[in-house]
């Protein structure tokens, strides 16, 4: 679509609607200005008030005046936009808030009902011991502030700032008002400096043109500049100065010349300049309009002007009568007779004297509609071109000899990433554009232009890649040259041939992989031949199906290498037949020869492809079927062999077609009918049982084809022969052919009579055996319950005795303690010592008894989950210890007991953390993966490690690598974790070497 607006138009149309977008900006700007000074102030206001009141609230606290506390912080409320104010006792009871209902409630319960936006008091980081924190709210719509006082109390406040941000809009509307009409101004001004700078020199051109109309040939025109009005008023001098030289030569034809331009394609008219109103008008201006003589003295010029451009229009008759300007010239738009918006070219000029009243002004008028399209029509081509070499990535360019400087197209300037409007770049800024492998070969050769050399070396080149993709260019020069042979410019092109470039090197690069596809293709061999059968290319598959070489095959004919004479000379027919037809042979199979004399069966296509000399090539591809083909005659006699087997099988076989008739069956189904298999072939069941049997055979065929499953039941039959009855398993599966097509159902029975006698012998048994089971059973779960309340029993005797050793240790260490030598208090010490370890390992093993006795709830278990937990419940101990937790275990769900899980993950965990205590720094690593259907699940630590020779004794219980005194422990911690992992159908090891840390590894069913 073309844009139709004139420039005088779009220009400061365009100007308006940037200046509106920058004062939408500046409005943004102002606003966010304006959020940020409330949120500061409002923020000062809440430190200043919450700073005032938290002495009198410590006071009040230590004073203990509820009352007044409460009070106290009622009267918060006063403070504007204060919205919640809770005081909170140790352990989150609300003591003093803005609402009586609220006191003695917790405060999360009070906040999570609250919908007033109290909710965000939730998430407020905690102040430290008697200080405050005020900050921002995620939402930038209320300040919260925490407030810590004495006795461990609590302030929550929460501040308002939706109403005093409102507040600050509403008084500051009119500085923003204010901003956009200044900038909307300075808009309007920069619109209207355009539009007289531009149309004032066009104004020239066209009263030198007037004037060069009413035969002032001694009239000139200075624009200035090197644009297209330049070169028009420079031509327009050249013209002028021609005309004058022939003035003289023509000065007896004025009359004629006089008779000419009254016929020319100007119009002339003189207005009334206080009215408007057309006065006389030449002949040219009526064809123009579209109206007499006498119509256009009944009109005025604001009637036909069009109204868009007669504010304008109006606006330079005013400053022409003011004195301002002595005339001027547009471009405008006016009404036809016919109703038709044509284009003209006006010039005014007036008719009164400087200083005397306005009374009249001419007009000069141009039908400028047909150059107005050709100047659209001109751009739109101009457009074209430029779209066109865009399209076929074509840049051009000139340079200019003498002065260095130069043109480039906008092409040239987007293979480089640059912008038009900075120009064409100098050589050194234009070589950095280059790669610089290139820069030195382009820079010789631009040395050589500069110097005129009228031959230049042409190569293609390329971009640099700091500039993106690297482009390859393909220049073409061509030289400009005066009349007498020097060079006054250079002209030509660079062509992206980026895309021709990576095309020949994908060419190459396939042609090497087919070449390499060729060469180690293990199964196909492949040659050429030209027309007499000579070898001209014998791949590495030909080489191991013939058993020569390429340096020996190649030049040599067929009959020399795998045929005998006879058979070349066939091969060679088939070439002709190919060359005459121009397709394809094959696939085919050939009996060959290899280089050692064994003969060998290939399958083989033979067709041709264009040579260099535009002789066919033509080409082998053949596969060595030598296997297949003995493997074909192996399946022969395999089918033999089945069909002897199928007739001796002791089972019953037959086969029927979808509509029950028989189409096959074996000597043992012929005894059971009493009939040949010939008799049998082409009957159904109801020919040979009776109804009964016959219905229930055929219900057991059409469930076989319905379900297109095996159908296995049990049918009692009689034999035809002895009238036995006999109690057939049958199995019954649909045949398919090799297209999916059902077939027929393939029957194969056998006799289970004896066998079923057998299984109810057995089931008399199994129930025997399930009875003693049962009991055993019973007796072993007794045995259970007594050894676990022996357990139990022996816990607790042996924590009576070690609690009264610790109990009177202490006391004699508090009472006795200061008459005790140092020994005395060491020996003490090492008395409650053990009495701890001897608790833990009484509760170890308790814990290992637990495990072996009790039974595992199997459930979902999400390890990421209690490994997290763990780690939750030893922070403490994490942090104290300066343990740095590398990695995380993700939510992978094993079927496990959740209760041994985590008792594992903590036994490990602490192993990690108690063996790294004086790494520096203790890192425990996490790692967790599901493999091969199970998860697995590793914790390492940087400690002390041990030697793979102890891998197994860790495991075992009371077995320690380390003293007491060195590392604390009871010995039965690793030999619990193997336990639970053996119950829950897992296992765990583990990977260390002395020094570097241990790995633990845990594997559990996914």
């Amino acid at each position: 679509m073309t844009l139709r607006l004139p420039a005088r138009t779009l220009v400061p149309l365009l100007i308006t609607v940037v200046a509106l977008v920058m004062v939408g900006f500046d409005h943004m700007l102002q606003r966010a200005d304006y959020r940020l000074r409330v949120e500061q102030e409002q923020k000062q206001l809440l430190v200043e008030r919450l700073g005032i009141e938290q002495s009198a609230l410590d006071e009040l606290i230590l004073q203990n005046r509820t009352l007044q506390l409460r009070r106290a912080v009622a009267e918060l409320a006063l403070r504007p936009h204060l919205t919640h104010a809770y005081l909170t006792a140790p352990g989150g009871r609300v003591v003093g808030s803005l609402a009586r209902a609220d006191l003695g409630q917790s405060l999360p319960d009070i906040l999570a009902a609250d919908t007033r936006g109290g909710g965000v008091l939730l998430d407020a980081p905690r102040a430290p011991d008697n200080s405050l924190l005020v900050q921002l709210d995620a939402s930038r719509t209320a300040l919260t502030g925490l407030m810590a006082l004495e006795g461990g109390h609590q302030l929550f406040v929460r501040s308002d700032l939706t109403q005093p941000y409102s507040q600050r809009l509403h008084a500051s509307r009119v500085e923003l008002w204010r901003h956009a009409l200044l900038i909307l101004c300075w808009s309007l001004l920069l619109s209207l400096f355009l539009h007289l700078f531009w149309f004032r020199r066009a104004a020239q051109l066209t009263n030198a043109v007037r004037a060069f109309g009413q035969g002032r040939l001694d009239t000139r025109v200075d624009l200035g500049g090197r644009d297209e009005l330049a070169e028009i008023g420079s031509a327009f001098n050249d013209m002028a100065v021609r005309l004058q030289a022939q003035h003289a030569a023509l000065l007896d034809r004025e009359r004629q010349f006089r008779a000419m331009f009254e016929q020319a394609g100007v119009g002339v008219a003189r207005i009334d300049s206080r009215r408007g109103h057309f006065m006389s008008v030449n002949k040219k201006y009526s064809e123009i309009m579209g109206y007499t003589d006498a119509d256009m003295r009944r009109l005025d010029f604001m009637r036909v002007t069009h109204p868009e451009d007669l504010p304008g229009n109006l606006a330079l008759l005013d400053s022409l009568k003011r004195g301002e300007i002595r005339e001027f010239s547009i471009e405008h738009r006016v009404f036809h007779k016919d109703g038709r918006v044509i284009r003209v070219a006006l010039s005014v000029s007036p008719l009164w004297a400087p200083g005397a009243e306005p009374d009249y002004h001419l007009a000069v008028i141009q039908d400028i509609t047909a150059r107005h399209e050709a100047e659209q029509a001109l751009k739109l081509e101009r457009n074209r071109l430029s779209a066109a070499e865009r399209i076929a990535g074509l840049g051009s360019w000139e340079y200019h000899r003498a002065t260095g400087g130069g043109w480039w197209s906008e092409q040239m300037h987007a293979f480089f990433g640059l912008d038009p409007a900075d120009g064409v770049p100098a050589p050194e800024q234009y070589l950095n554009l280059l790669h610089p492998d290139d820069r030195d070969l382009v820079g010789r050769v631009m040395g050589l232009l500069a110097q005129g050399a009228t031959e230049v070396p042409i190569f293609v080149h390329r971009t640099s890649p700091d500039i993106g993709p690297v482009r390859h260019l393909r220049p073409s020069v061509q030289m400009i040259t005066d009349d007498a042979g020097g060079v006054v410019k250079y002209v030509g092109t660079l062509l992206d041939v980026t895309y021709q470039f990576e095309a020949e090197q994908a060419l190459r690069a396939s042609e090497e992989r087919l070449r390499a596809t060729l060469e180690q293709a293990p199964n196909v061999a492949v040659q050429w031949f030209d027309a007499q059968g000579l070898v001209l290319y014998w791949n590495g598959g030909s080489t191991r199906l013939y058993g020569w070489h390429p340096d020996e095959a190649i030049g040599r004919s067929i009959d020399t290498l795998m045929h005998t004479r006879e058979e070349a000379d066939a091969f060679r027919e088939s070439f002709a037949q190919i060359v005459r037809s121009g397709q394809s042979i094959g696939p085919s199979e050939y009996l060959v020869r290899h280089r050692d004399g064994s003969p060998r069966w290939i399958e083989a296509t033979l067709f041709s492809i264009p040579g260099l000399d535009k002789d066919p090539i033509m080409v082998c591809m053949d596969v060595d079927i030598t296997a297949r083909h003995n493997a074909e005659r192996s399946v022969e006699q395999e089918r033999t062999h089945l069909r002897t087997l199928f007739a001796t099988l002791p089972d019953l076989v037959w086969l029927k077609s979808p509509e029950g008739v028989y189409l096959s069956c074996n000597r043992q189904f012929e005894r059971l009918c009493g009939r040949t298999e010939a008799e049998l072939l082409g009957r159904t069941d109801y020919e040979l049982f009776s109804k009964e049997e016959a219905d229930l055979f055929r219900s057991h065929d059409e469930l076989a084809m319905r379900t297109d499953q095996n159908s296995v039941n049990e049918e009692w039959v009689t034999m035809r022969e002895t009238g036995e009855r006999m109690r057939l398993q049958t199995i019954k599966t649909p045949m398919h052919d090799a297209g999916g097509k059902l077939v027929g159902v393939l029957g194969i029975a056998r006799d289970i009579t004896e066998f079923r006698e057998t299984q109810d012998t057995l089931r008399e048994l199994n129930r025997d055996l399930e009875q003693r089971v049962a009991e055993r059973t019973q007796a072993l779960s007794d045995a259970m319950k007594e050894l676990e309340s022996f357990s139990y029993a022996v816990s607790h005797d042996l924590k009576a005795p070690l609690r009264g050793i610790d109990g009177y240790s202490k006391i004699l260490l508090e009472d006795y303690g200061d008459r005790l030598d140092e020994q005395g208090q060491r020996f003490l010490a090492n008395i409650r010592n053990g009495t701890r370890q001897m608790h833990a390992l009484i509760e170890d093993l308790l814990a290992y008894s637990r495990m072996e006795r009790r039974s595992l709830e199997a459930s979902r278990v999400d390890l990421g989950e209690v490994m997290r937990n763990v780690l939750h419940r030893r922070s403490d101990e994490i942090t104290a210890a300066s343990v740095q937790i590398v990695g995380e275990v993700p939510s992978i769900t094993v079927c496990a007991d959740h209760q041994g899980v985590e008792m594992v993950l903590r036994n490990l965990l602490d192993n990690a953390l108690k063996f790294s205590r004086d790494a520096n720094p203790a890192i425990v690593t996490l790692h967790a993966a599901v493999r091969d259907g199970r998860a697995h699940l590793s914790i390492r630590d940087n400690g002390i490690g041990f030697d793979m020779k102890y891998h197994e004794r860790i495991f075992e219980i009371f077995q320690r690598l380390h003293r007491n005194e060195d590392f604390s422990g009871t010995g039965v911690g690793l030999a619990l974790v193997r336990k639970a992992m053996q119950r829950m159908d897992g296992r765990v090891w583990a990977e260390s070497a002395p020094g570097e840390g241990a790995t633990f590894h845990l594997e559990f069913p996914a």
